[in-house]
């Protein structure tokens, strides 16, 4: 894997960062201060195809591999038109980008339940959370089971 951190030691470093950060408010400073960090999707690709269902808020997710082959090098473009949801676009956009599919799948969500987020986000923004999570876990799966398939030919 090189030299590229384990998606849950970023995440990790991404909570120490919300702890550090104070209390609920300051969290929440925090959480908008890493929004600011995402580049925006052009309006042409906020198209509906790609809007992660389930969400409160419009998510647009375009996940990609730039490895040598499907399920290497995972890459994420997202955009959301609330500011706290491009937010957590970034934090899965820093804890996954590099990484191969089974790293992905293998990573617990858990920086929301960590955090002051979990007071911060009601019921339905939590599940938008799992949803977005579950957006690229699928996606890995995808790759993963395209590669463990026989290719006849």
């Amino acid at each position: 894997m090189g030299n590229v951190k384990a998606p849950d030691e970023i995440q990790q470093e991404f909570i120490d960062g919300f702890v550090a950060a104070g209390d609920t408010f300051e969290q929440f400073d925090y959480l908008l201060q890493l929004s600011a960090q995402l580049e925006e999707l052009p309006e042409e690709r906020k198209v509906k195809e790609v809007l992660v269902e389930g969400c409160q808020s419009q998510v647009w997710l375009y996940p990609s591999w730039e490895g040598a082959s499907s399920g290497e090098g995972f890459a994420l473009e997202g955009d959301s038109d609330t500011l706290m949801v491009r937010g957590v676009i970034y934090l899965f956009q820093q804890m996954f980008s590099g990484q191969d599919a089974r790293a992905i799948i293998e990573c617990p969500v858990r920086f929301v339940e960590e955090t002051e987020l979990v007071y911060i986000f009601d019921a339905k923004r939590q599940a938008g959370v799992s949803a977005i999570a579950s957006t690229i876990k699928d996606f890995a799966r995808k790759a993963l089971s395209n590669k463990e398939e026989p290719h006849h030919g």
